[in-house]
Parts: structure tokens; C-alpha cells; sequence
């Protein structure tokens, strides 16, 4: 996914990206979670990864 930034929306309060491309609202969703909620979603990134790790190689 190749996003871009729109120009001078950086300097907009509204603008889903900040001046890096970063989304705005993953991180207004993290900080709304507690510490612990925060490390339950981290964790569940990592569970899936390790799964997926897991499964056969099917490119062969």
C-alpha cells in the first residue's frame, strides 16, 4: 500500500496521515487502550506471525 500524503495536510489537524504517513487514528485507538490491552493486541500481532510461520511451504 503505497499512501500519499496530500499536500499541506500535514498542517491540518484532520488529516488522517501526519507529515511522516503515519495514521492518525491507529494511534488515537492504541493510546484509548490501557497498558495491558495495549500488550493483549501486541501479543495477538505475534501469535498470528508465529502461526503463519508454522504453516507448509506451499510455494514449491
Amino acid at each position: 500500500m503505497n499512501e500519499t500524503v496530500e499536500p499541506g495536510a500535514e498542517e491540518r489537524d484532520d488529516s488522517p496521515y501526519d507529515e511522516n504517513g503515519v495514521d492518525r487514528s491507529l494511534v488515537r485507538w492504541m493510546l484509548s487502550l490501557s497498558p495491558t490491552e495495549r500488550l493483549a493486541q501486541v501479543q495477538s500481532a505475534i501469535d498470528l506471525i508465529m502461526s503463519a510461520r508454522e504453516l507448509p511451504d506451499r510455494s514449491r
